[in-house]
């Protein structure tokens, strides 16, 4: 997959000795690149779901899982810089600084999107649920009212047991 290679090239970066901003923009280069490939997963997910393709969107889960531990890997990278202060930090450039930030609000914007389709694909699965229940109690009704109405099967004479 084309992002773990990105995703990886920007985390060798982070190891590699360079200043803080430095690492901090690998990260966020890097969470932009999975939060890129998980908005792509969310919405095929939402697809598969309308289309009631079951077995590929499990495959597709499995993928979406593998995705999703990478984002919270680059997450828990991230945690010692959540409480910096911004403005102390220091950038070898204002151009550093301002890309960095920039990927970050896309970042932002990605995550939200992948949360609203999410949600989405939530309310379509519990309406795939919902309708398969329904058709299910259909069934139901239908074979108990065949049932009631179904001829008595006549007991066999063998069976019978006569006293007296």
């Amino acid at each position: 997959m084309v992002a773990n290679t990105v995703i990886h090239e920007n985390l060798l970066s982070v190891s590699s000795g360079r200043l803080p901003t430095e690492q901090l923009a690998a990260l966020v280069a890097a969470k932009l690149q999975i939060l890129k490939v998980l908005v792509q997963l969310s919405r095929r997910q939402v697809e598969l779901i309308e289309a009631a393709e079951m077995t590929t969107l499990i495959k597709l889960l499995a993928a979406k899982q593998t995705v999703m531990g990478q984002l919270q890997t680059i997450e828990q990278e991230l945690t010692p810089f959540r409480g910096e202060d911004p403005d102390r930090r220091v950038w070898r450039s204002t151009a550093a600084r301002a890309a960095c930030q920039t990927q970050a609000e896309t970042s932002n914007a990605l995550l939200t999107e992948a949360l609203a389709l999410e949600q989405r694909a939530e309310t379509a699965m519990l309406g795939r649920r919902d309708a398969a229940a329904a058709a299910l109690a259909s069934v139901q009704t239908a074979s108990d009212a065949r049932a009631a109405y179904a001829p008595l099967s006549p007991v066999p004479f063998s069976s019978m047991h006569v006293e007296g």
